[in-house]
């Protein structure tokens, strides 16, 4: 199944304290238009035996839409992007995952 959606891709900068670890910086967000897919089988078990929780796959129709961004947000809810295919016409596949655990700043993910 798919459809066409409004996503929101983030991308996070870090800076390092006076002790040497790294804190976010800042936010930078671009709302794009994506197309929505499911998972293979075969995705879904790849990505679950490395510990992800996988969830679905949003297709850029231009590659150059996709900027390293480490987040996407759909629905209210973020994503974390843990893998990305360009294809053959140009586009490329994101693959993201929910994030399960607690921000730096103590939100719950």
């Amino acid at each position: 199944m798919e459809r066409i959606a409004d996503i929101t891709l983030v991308k996070i900068t870090y800076e390092t304290d006076a002790i040497g670890q790294e804190i976010e910086d800042e936010e930078a967000t671009r709302t794009l238009t994506a197309t929505l897919h499911g998972i293979s089988r075969q995705e879904w078990a790849m990505a679950a035996q490395t510990g992800l929780n996988p969830q679905g796959m949003a297709f850029l129709r231009d590659s150059a839409d996709y900027d390293n961004e480490d987040l996407l947000e759909l629905d209210g809810v973020r994503y974390g992007i843990y893998r990305t295919y360009p294809t053959e016409d140009g586009g490329i596949e994101l693959y993201y995952r929910r994030n399960i655990g607690v921000n730096a700043r103590g939100e719950e993910t």
